[in-house]
């Protein structure tokens, strides 16, 4: 089967979709498909991406998204899409967002009678969450997006989302395609894999100490701050450290604010970790718990990597983040933005082995459920009755 993958976000970006991406394009290659992701170039011209072994990878010509930055959209590869179209002559396509590349792919699915499938990876208050100061249009900017996606995923054959919390979601949108919700996934045999953690350790010169690991972009959306704030209650009566792994246009404030609250000792920023690296793997293995901050998760590769990792798993109660966190099942959850509740939960669970111990069993018996192969032998059965249709 001869597939295009079309996203704005890809590798190097650092993000939720662009690891999708990466994910789905390597699982359909390995099976057998021809696949190509389209994506934009990290210049002004088009080009083919060489780095990757299991599939073709072209960047179109793009300029920088002046709301993200290190991100770039493509906004006038048109004809050159139409182009490649033409010559590789696609069974279907699969398409990650509802913009740029992706518009275009849909446009040339549409005039050529291409199956078109769609995955959506995000919320209306992801969006509004890049116009904080605009919250008294908040409910006009939403209804804006809304209409703009509806009639978008309308134009598509089916419709992927990873949740149940945002299948919901579309359906109340209007969305009248087809949906179905399945989980991006994880690779549960890699993050089964244990190492000693004795030069890791060394490496980013982490204590003995217990462990709280926050792992992931450090943007506005993902809420980071509420996490730092819990810093000096938790350290009042505990001896832990927390670790910060990841990068974002909100790591410097974030430092000052360490810096501000004198808690320098007990946090260590050790950056963005390569996902394809022992490191990644490593970070987990060394933690007791995960936090993830963000209430606007549509699901949350991280928090099921976490998971896969044995992690009990602290999680802010929004978005779909309660149907990976069973709450004092394989983790907690706190109040959204409330750094003093999040605080006692990463207390509770620290202070109590035998609740500890429960919660790493049940992440690891939730998590199996989310096997990556079993999410992509689902997708390949979607492929399958969106070509017979068409």
């Amino acid at each position: 089967m001869k597939i295009i993958i079309g996203s704005e976000s890809f590798a190097p970006n650092i993000s939720g979709v662009a690891t999708a991406t990466e994910l789905l394009a390597t699982n359909l290659a390995k099976a057998g498909n021809e696949v190509w992701v389209f994506v934009p170039s990290e210049s002004y011209k088009t080009y083919e991406d060489k780095a990757f072994r299991d599939f073709i990878v072209v960047r179109f010509n793009s300029l920088p998204n002046p709301f993200r930055k290190g991100f770039r959209f493509a906004t006038f590869s048109q004809q050159e899409i139409f182009r490649f179209i033409r010559e590789i002559e696609p069974d279907i396509i699969h398409l990650q967002d509802p913009v740029g590349i992706s518009s275009q792919l849909l446009k040339a699915a549409r005039r050529y009678h291409i199956p078109i499938v769609v995955s959506n990876h995000f919320s209306l208050d992801y969006i509004t969450s890049y116009f904080r100061y605009l919250k008294l249009i908040h409910p006009q900017i939403k209804f804006f997006f809304r209409a703009l996606l509806r009639r978008f995923y309308n134009r598509c054959d089916y419709v992927i989302c990873p949740t149940e919390t945002v299948r919901s979601d579309l359906k109340n949108w209007g969305v009248k395609t087809p949906i179905v919700a399945i989980s991006n996934g994880v690779d549960l045999d890699r993050f089964f894999d244990y190492f000693d953690l004795t030069e890791f350790n060394d490496k980013y010169h982490l204590p003995p100490n217990k462990k709280v690991l926050y792992a992931g972009r450090i943007d506005r959306d993902k809420n980071v701050e509420v996490l730092i704030r819990a810093i000096p209650e938790v350290i009042r009566s505990m001896n832990i450290h927390f670790v910060i792994a990841g990068d974002g246009s909100e790591l410097v404030r974030l430092k000052k604010l360490v810096q501000k609250l004198n808690i320098e000792h007990a946090v260590s920023f050790v950056g963005w970790i390569d996902q394809s690296a022992d490191d990644y793997l490593q970070v987990f293995q060394s933690a007791d718990v995960f936090v993830m901050t963000s209430k606007i998760e549509t699901q949350s590769i991280v928090t099921m990597e976490a998971m896969a990792a044995g992690l009990p798993v602290i999680g802010a109660n929004g978005g779909a983040l309660p149907e990976l966190i069973k709450n004092n099942c394989n983790g907690c959850l706190f109040n959204p933005g409330d750094s003093g509740d999040l605080a006692k939960k990463i207390t509770k669970v620290l202070t109590d082995s035998k609740l500890r111990k429960k919660m790493k069993a049940e992440s690891l018996r939730l998590i199996a459920s989310h096997e990556i192969k079993k999410s992509f032998i689902k997708i390949n059965e979607i492929y399958d009755k969106v070509i017979k249709k068409n």
